[in-house]
């Protein structure tokens, strides 16, 4: 039995519709990540979980109960926001133990919860400081731990490390991941950034204008895209989407420029999507004409010209290119995916239904 269920869930204000029939289950211990561009939906799928958001169709169950139309209070979560929303004036002890008390929990029952919680985010030497005297990540952690002595059905996360420098994030993703396994319970987890969904999430939700695109695990979506918004969506660097034709068993992107195309590939107009790396130097492929060079350390990206397509190719660490050469690219059929040019659909072939 699923731990949270959205069913039908649709948000609007007046005649403009802002979330459109999202259906989802989240089990126990499940992390699923709310994806999408801003204005996708995301943060009002969330709120309308938290009860911050009327319901305007659909119907929200957790824990087995019908919580559609309750209060917050009365939902069973608990909700870490973007800004951390600790109480100045407070001390972190009390900033975690306010809630407890407001709900009126035993003194004892606090002190057990709130030491429980600061050891398990390695806060306790903070207990007696004041907010002002913490860095982000700190209170990042206390944010985290005021959700934590709740001890929710479900823990709500509405991009909350948005507000932290790029090294920090990448630390707290991995003690998020940590503590979301520690603790086993479900976490609804929404941001726009898809190195940190692709990273923590057991499945992703990606949204846009209100609906729901695909859901899926992190290589699911990555592997098999559902359709071309998605495939330009999820990757970094995003996959290459070309205007090109398939003719006589190749991929057309150009005059005179070609690649083997997927097998069972009918003739026509598509949108083709190759993965930066995905294409590979060398062979008897296609002329890039490099206009720009990005030295990664490990890796190196190459930006350039291929039939009149801005195209990246991401390679092994390679110094031996200069801006204004040719490299000559190729690509397994099987890693060129196909979309369909109006609707934007993924085109099933046999190639791409066995990778």
């Amino acid at each position: 039995m699923a731990e949270v269920s959205l069913r039908g869930m649709r948000k609007t204000y007046g005649r403009v519709v802002a979330v459109e029939g999202v259906d989802l289950e989240i089990a126990k211990g499940e992390l699923i990540v709310l994806l999408g561009p801003s204005g996708c939906g995301k943060s009002t799928t969330l709120r309308m979980v938290a009860g911050l958001e009327t319901i305007s169709a659909g119907q929200l169950f957790i824990g087995g109960r019908d919580v559609t139309r309750l209060e917050p209070k009365d939902r069973d979560i608990a909700m870490v926001f973007q800004n951390y929303a600790l109480y100045p004036h407070k001390t972190i002890r009390n900033n975690l133990a306010f809630g407890l008390k407001m709900r009126g929990t035993p003194p004892d029952e606090i002190t057990r919860r709130v030491d429980a919680a600061a050891e398990m985010l390695d806060i306790t030497h903070l207990l007696e400081r004041k907010p002002g005297q913490l860095s982000g990540g700190q209170m990042q952690r206390v944010a985290l731990g005021r959700a934590l002595v709740r001890d929710p059905a479900i823990f709500l996360l509405d991009e909350p490390l948005s507000n932290l420098d790029a090294k920090l994030r990448a630390r707290m993703r991995e003690e998020i991941a940590l503590l979301q396994r520690r603790i086993g319970k479900a976490m609804l987890y929404v941001t726009h950034d898809q190195t940190e969904a692709m990273t923590l999430a057991d499945r992703i939700v990606i949204m846009r204008d209100g609906h729901v695109q695909q859901i899926g695990s992190p290589l699911a979506v990555y592997d098999r895209p559902a359709n071309a918004f998605v495939a330009g969506f999820i990757g970094s660097p995003e996959m290459n989407l070309v205007a090109a034709d398939i003719a006589g068993g190749r991929l057309v992107l150009g005059e005179g420029v070609s690649l083997e195309a997927p097998a069972g590939a009918a003739d026509g107009p598509v949108t083709a999507g190759i993965r930066p790396e995905a294409l590979t130097p060398g062979g008897e492929g296609a002329p890039l004409r490099i206009r720009g060079i990005e030295q990664l350390g490990s890796q190196t990206l190459f930006i350039g010209e291929l039939g009149g397509h801005r195209i990246r190719v991401m390679t092994d660490r390679r110094d031996d290119r200069s801006i204004g050469d040719t490299l000559t690219i190729t690509a397994r059929p099987a890693a060129i995916h196909l979309f369909d040019r109006t609707s934007g659909e993924r085109i099933r072939t046999a190639e791409l239904a066995a990778a």
